[in-house]
């Protein structure tokens, strides 16, 4: 059994990324229950909120990528190392190709289709996930990319069955819903399963305590999508 609010394992059943969920407890729920979340599962997301999202977003795409490049270097082998490339692929390739058919179909003036750098709302994430990725070691970094990661999915899996009428937004929940995005975040979920475990219970402690900061940072991060002029 696993205590909700302490994520202390009770017994060896419950897995660490779902200790990490479990001791996120109230902070996982209001990343879920975003606005902006609620929103676009409802369709009712404004084009320019969605629009400033795309943009928000877009500029984090950068910080992943430099995330998941300090991840590659610091995987302990070959195999580890080819996983995250691929997800580092697809996020240059497919992620990269939604953002352009998107602002297409939205209508962004050329000039716009970039991405926003980070301000008081969005910074946050960008903060951890980087000085993360350049201080601190392998489990860490997937830690930081689980957390976010998974919110995606978990909530995109659910809005995916009722789909926006609109391309743009229905091609973004379905790009987090399945596919190599949830092939990406069952393997990390199951590194950190097999890893956490042996770690001294001081690093143990830190991923919980990072998984929930980048749950935090990534509710100040979708209010960021509002803030439209």
């Amino acid at each position: 059994m696993i205590d909700a609010a302490s994520g202390d394992a009770r017994g060896a059943s419950v897995a660490f990324s779902e200790q990490m969920r479990l001791a996120a407890g109230e902070t996982w729920s209001a990343a879920l229950q975003h606005r902006f979340f609620r929103d676009v599962a409802s369709d009712a997301v404004d084009d320019r909120v969605f629009e400033r999202y795309l943009r928000v977003e877009y500029g984090f795409v950068d910080c992943a990528a430099i995330v998941l490049g300090y991840g590659v270097a610091k995987a302990p082998s070959f195999i580890e190392r080819r996983r995250l490339a691929s997800g580092l692929y697809g996020l240059t390739t497919d992620q990269e190709n939604f953002f352009a058919a998107a602002f297409e179909r939205i209508g962004t003036p050329p000039a716009s289709r970039t991405g926003l750098p980070p301000n008081a709302q969005s910074a946050p994430l960008h903060d951890v996930f980087l000085s993360v990725a350049k201080n601190e070691g392998y489990e860490e970094i997937l830690t930081c990319i689980v957390a976010a990661e998974w919110m995606y999915l978990t909530w995109c899996s659910s809005a995916d069955r009722t789909p926006s009428s609109r391309d743009h937004v229905r091609d973004w929940v379905a790009l987090h819903a399945g596919g190599a995005f949830a092939d990406h975040v069952f393997w990390v979920r199951s590194e950190i399963d097999a890893r956490a475990p042996v770690l001294p219970p001081e690093r143990q402690a830190r991923l919980r305590s990072l998984f929930a900061r980048v749950l935090l940072a990534e509710i100040s991060f979708h209010d960021a999508a509002y803030l439209v002029p």
